[in-house]
């Protein structure tokens, strides 16, 4: 979603029963649906919702159609985490920064940097032709040129999808919070937020994952995902691409996902800190799918309608209960 995306949804006016009624309809157990389909949805929903005003008979009527094709699915199952695929994330909970209100570019001795706001994203074009979808409250360095240089390395704080233009003689180089990936072409994820364990998620090529210290390097294929847990090292386990892709759309999809990511993918994306009073949910399997262009507000009271654990949002922090 780029800052003209921010927009779309500020003029909606939903009651908690409104957006009760639209979480909790849908397939609890099915396949999530796809992210276009989820956009055209909610749409379709706002539309009717200003057009019918606060007609409730007819509006559950006319929700409950529209999610019976593919509308929003927000659903729970309480099971345990052991015999999901992926790799569990003990990295704690994000921690807000100072971001600025809008993009920012700046040059300063030969490096270039650029940062983004919280709920936004930005295209980034390095110098060699490499394609950055920064994401929102996150900051990417680099220098103006790399001629001259045996590699392309970059700094990257918060999260980006990079799609490396390929040079077999000078690899492609992205220090990122004790993690440093390099490839020679290929497309894939790096996060490295504040307070969360970094991510690496490929899906095109291949990457090689390696820690800082000396650690031997985790080598990924299409479809995985690297953790780095500190002491621990580096933990390689299949990814849910689809799921993992979908900031890129402007979505938050979440299948099997830990009630722990969910919150703390919510607090990164809006730049709010997260403290867990309790961990007696934390590892409570959440199925969600959102726009991401719709406030904070409706997305957390998405999440206490469905009845996990109590939340508290005070404007500045999320607190999970």
């Amino acid at each position: 979603m780029t800052m003209d995306d921010k927009t779309k949804y500020d003029n909606t006016d939903f009651t908690n029963d409104d957006l009760k009624l639209l979480y909790t309809l849908g397939e609890a157990l099915g396949d999530m649906p796809a992210a276009d389909e989820t956009q055209a949805a909610w749409k379709r929903f706002e539309a009717l919702r200003r057009a019918e005003g606060r007609k409730r008979r007819r509006l559950r009527l006319i929700i409950a159609t529209a999610v019976a094709a593919a509308a929003v699915v927000a659903a729970v199952v309480f099971m345990p985490w052991g015999g999901l695929s992926g790799v569990q994330d003990d990295g704690g909970a994000y921690t807000a920064a100072k971001l600025p209100q809008s993009v920012t570019r700046s040059t300063v001795g030969g490096t270039t940097t650029v940062a983004t706001p919280p709920a936004a994203t930005t295209e980034v074009i390095l110098p060699d032709g490499t394609t950055v979808l920064l994401a929102a409250g996150s900051k990417i360095e680099y220098p103006e040129s790399f001629d001259g240089a045996r590699t392309r390395e970059v700094k990257l704080g918060g999260m980006a999808r990079f799609n490396v233009k390929p040079d077999k003689s000078k690899p492609f180089i992205v220090q990122a919070e004790g993690l440093k990936t390099k490839v020679l072409g290929t497309v894939f994820d790096v996060r490295s937020y504040h307070g969360m364990s970094p991510t690496v998620t490929l899906y095109s090529g291949r990457v090689s994952v390696e820690a800082d210290g000396g650690r031997r390097p985790a080598i990924l294929k299409p479809g995985q995902q690297a953790v780095f847990g500190g002491k621990r090292g580096i933990t390689v386990a299949s990814a849910d691409v689809r799921a993992a892709d979908g900031w890129t759309h402007g979505m938050f999809i979440f299948d099997d996902a830990r009630l722990q990511d969910v919150v703390n993918e919510i607090g990164s994306w809006y730049n709010k800190s997260v403290v867990f009073r309790s961990r007696k949910h934390v590892d409570t399997r959440v199925h969600f799918s959102l726009p991401r262009a719709i406030p904070i507000e409706d997305v957390l009271r998405a999440l206490r309608d469905m009845g996990i654990t109590r939340l508290r949002y005070d404007g500045e922090k999320i607190e999970v209960m």
